[in-house]
């Protein structure tokens, strides 16, 4: 992707954005600008505020490469860098800054492209062998496999390849959601269970922050505990080590492991596959069974769950997720960024990359996302849902001008539960921890008194809009006809739904 920011004032608003691509392994080309750097070509005042002496300096600890290039000749060559850098494993978000004095020059001659524009990009990183005969042997000998995965996703070729590794091995897998790695009706997904309690041997594929995937924190004492045994083998096998930031700690505490292989899974899962199958075939039929038993015994549960309180009003998390599924699933439908507190990954039939691009992540960034990826879908028979929290869409509400210019045909369903209750819930953990009164929690994290009626507001950007519901009862209707106007009419559509918070018993 390619996305171009107004000068100075353009950076400065998408500084989140780009964190959040390099958070997220995006690779993302932002094309922005400084005012002439020649003095004397600059207007007064406005071409001084939106000059800064290196642009790249804002974004640098958080990009993987930022170029300012100081001729037009040498446009061509940055550019292909860029792309290089952006687009080859671990990827990332990159910066280019062009000098407006530099743009508006007239051209002497053509600048010919040819030579930049066929050069070869990098080839993937490949393991060493030698490593993956030794993380063969260990799973190979494995009784209770486990495999934790976060980004393989990011290749859909490499689903297929680790579904047939956890076959093949007979591993329970672990899905962290950055991208969809696993399909959630596999029976040998038992995420949401607790499939690392007993394991032998970890195989950690793709894992940004493997300390956080291995232990479990009490958010209210802070303490740490280990979700593995004692003597648990773990393998980590990526290219977490080559994607630091120089600014933030995304990469989480420290985790000691028995084998680091820094590889690209797309190359690295196929390889491990055959020498685990060289090392000869073992009955894990049992194990297989085992595995089956718990998936059903997880989704039993969910599917409990879901069901408590189910006429409640406002509505549940689960009631809603399951409203909007009774409605698409005939669909050939994408979701965007949120999942509804992860209800949708636990009832909807997620089966592959294609359906879900990866977990949210921090507020203004939602219907962002969303945007794109209904603008890439646009055209197509694809259904782009988002789910769309009521906190993150008050940083954006341009973003319904822009869906509605564009015809961008998203069926977006509102996740109101008139709080930023994130940090609301965080704030109930600190009162708790701190003896503060827990009725001050919401200060500051209401979005009530007035609550913003966004199907009015939808609306005033040329949607179909309906809402606020809280009666679960008239959601389905509601739905149904939304989706007909995106269908029939290439437009986008808003459904604004109520949905109650959080109960945690521990904060009453």
């Amino acid at each position: 992707m390619a996305a171009a920011v107004h000068d100075v004032v353009g950076l400065l608003h998408a500084t989140m954005t780009i964190y959040y691509a390099h958070v997220d392994r995006a690779p993302v080309l932002v094309l922005g600008a400084t005012g002439p750097v020649d003095r004397s070509k600059r207007r007064p005042y406005i071409d001084w505020i939106h000059t800064a002496l290196v642009n790249g300096n804002a974004v640098r600890d958080y990009t993987k490469w930022d170029d300012q290039p100081s001729t037009v000749a040498d446009f061509p060559a940055s550019f292909a860098r860029a792309y290089r850098i952006a687009t080859t494993e671990p990827c990332g978000p990159v910066y280019l800054c062009y000098d407006a004095g530099l743009q508006e020059e007239k051209l002497a001659r053509p600048i010919d492209v040819a030579d930049v524009a066929e050069g070869a990009r990098p080839s993937p990183v490949q393991a060493d062998p030698s490593a993956i005969a030794r993380a063969a042997e260990i799973v190979a000998a494995a009784e209770r496999p486990v495999i934790v995965t976060e980004f393989t996703g990011r290749h859909p070729e490499a689903v297929a390849e680790l579904i047939a590794l956890a076959e093949e091995t007979a591993s329970a897998v672990v899905d962290l959601n950055g991208r969809v790695n696993f399909p959630n009706r596999h029976e040998q997904n038992l995420t949401g269970g607790d499939a690392l309690a007993d394991a032998d041997v970890v195989m950690l594929m793709d894992v940004g922050d493997p300390f956080r995937a291995l232990n479990e924190l009490d958010r209210l004492t802070n303490e740490k505990k280990p979700r593995i045994p004692k003597g648990c083998a773990v393998i980590d096998l990526g290219l977490a080590e080559l994607r630091q930031s120089k600014w933030s700690e995304d990469l989480g505490q420290f985790q000691p492991v028995a084998l680091s292989i820094v590889a690209d899974t797309s190359l690295a899962i196929p390889a491990l596959r055959v020498a685990v199958r060289d090392r000869g075939a073992r009955d894990r039929s049992a194990r297989c069974a085992e595995l089956r038993r718990k998936h059903d015994e997880i989704r039993a549960r969910w599917e409990s769950d879901a069901r408590k309180d189910w006429d409640a009003s406002p509505l549940t998390a689960p009631r809603l997720a399951s409203e909007i599924w009774s409605v698409i699933k005939g669909e050939d439908w994408i979701l965007t960024s949120n999942t509804l507190e992860d209800w949708a990954l636990r009832l909807w039939d997620i089966d592959g990359p294609r359906r879900h691009p990866g977990r949210s992540f921090g507020t203004a960034t939602q219907i962002g996302t969303s945007l794109g990826v209904g603008l890439a879908y646009r055209g197509s028979d694809r259904l782009v849902v988002d789910i769309q929290p009521d906190g993150d869409l008050l940083y954006d509400p341009g973003a319904l001008w822009t869906a509605a210019h564009h015809r961008i045909p998203l069926l977006v369903v509102m996740y109101n539960n008139r709080a930023y209750y994130n940090d609301w819930e965080h704030q109930l953990r600190v009162a708790q921890h701190r003896g503060t009164p827990k009725e001050n929690a919401r200060v500051g994290q209401e979005l009530d008194d007035p609550a913003p009626d966004f199907a009015m507001l939808a609306r005033s950007f040329g949607w179909h809009a309906e809402g606020p519901i809280a009666d679960p009862a008239k959601v389905r209707p509601a739905l149904e006809r939304a989706l007909e106007v995106v269908r029939r009419e290439k437009r986008p559509a808003l459904v604004d739904t109520i949905v109650r918070h959080r109960q945690e018993k521990r904060f009453r």
